[in-house]
């Protein structure tokens, strides 16, 4: 077979939209005898009969509708190249791949990216909630550029820095008749129906009340911090979830209460050890550790930021 040229394949597929050669010329913006050159070169290429000229039009043949789909492929690969060079050249800046826990996702992450992607315009962002284990799996396989974990990682094939360690807060429904208490006390809720979480922490929870030789009414039990704080609000128990999901309930009436135990709940950062973080990963890392400060310090010492690293 001859040698076939881009550009009779383009005659080709002009032709087969327009059905003439006249209307193929005008989609290449060229004359009618130079696309009736170019498909004459490409049938003596491909050696298969393509169309069937009745009167003004060309009807296409069997095989010239089988290569009229193969064209197609091969064309929405090159329209797929040329929007991918026209968003370079409007400075499309990439796209971030976050995998993020339930605790950071409620509403303190969509509120950082949206503000990170007011600032920076033309990046575009991919957010999956999973449980922090499911977090950690993602970013040991690349499929994620960055992740947000509670979970420690011993994974060689992770990095993990921590952004923040906090403890966590006993959330109450309004009017709870210990809604004014500055701190609340394990066996301040032994008449509660209590709302568990059966995550990763679940079990320093257990130890708290554990130690502090107080039953508790298990009747609700989810794997999701800001599903425990709609438990609560609806008037269905109380619960210790981490206080970054816990102030994002405030205004909607939750009571959120310092608890007298220490449970710590640490908020990692995770990303794949084997390539660099990237710019844009790096610029959205530091936006969020300044709105996670901040957060912190207008919470009424409820986010406690215990320890710090730099990224």
């Amino acid at each position: 077979m001859a040698q076939l040229s881009f550009r009779q394949v383009e005659a080709f597929r002009a032709v087969m939209i327009a059905g003439t050669t006249t209307g193929a010329a005008e989609i290449l913006f060229i004359s009618q005898p130079a696309v009736s050159r170019l498909l004459s070169d490409f049938e003596d290429s491909v050696k298969v009969p393509l169309f069937d000229r009745l009167k003004k039009r060309l009807v296409p043949t069997p095989e010239a509708l089988i290569l009229f789909e193969e064209v197609e492929r091969s064309f929405v690969g090159i329209e797929k190249l040329a929007r991918t060079a026209e968003e370079l050249r409007t400075f499309h800046r990439g796209t971030l791949r976050i995998a993020c826990m339930p605790a950071l996702a409620q509403a303190f992450l969509p509120q950082v990216s949206r503000e990170f992607m007011e600032l920076n315009q033309g990046v575009s962002m991919t957010l999956q909630v999973r449980s922090s284990q499911q977090v950690a799996d993602w970013i040991s396989t690349q499929h994620f550029d960055i992740g947000f974990a509670a979970v420690a990682v011993s994974d060689p094939s992770i990095k993990t820095e921590l952004l923040a360690r906090s403890e966590m807060v006993c959330i109450l429904p309004p009017g709870h008749p210990l809604e004014h208490n500055e701190l609340i006390e394990p066996q301040d809720l032994k008449y509660d129906v209590f709302i568990s979480l059966g995550t990763e922490h679940r079990y320093k929870v257990d130890d708290a009340f554990e130690n502090a030789e107080v039953k508790r009414k298990m009747l609700f039990d989810t794997q999701v911090s800001h599903i425990a704080c709609s438990y609560v609000l609806s008037g269905s128990g109380v619960s210790l979830v981490d206080p970054v999901t816990a102030l994002s309930f405030i205004k909607q009436g939750l009571i959120v209460k310092p608890f007298s135990i220490s449970v710590p709940f640490k908020y990692n950062l995770i990303y794949p050890a084997t390539r660099p973080v990237s710019q844009l990963a790096l610029d959205f890392c530091k936006l969020l550790k300044i709105r996670l400060t901040e957060l912190a310090e207008g919470s009424d010492n409820l986010f406690k930021i215990l320890e710090k690293k730099k990224l």
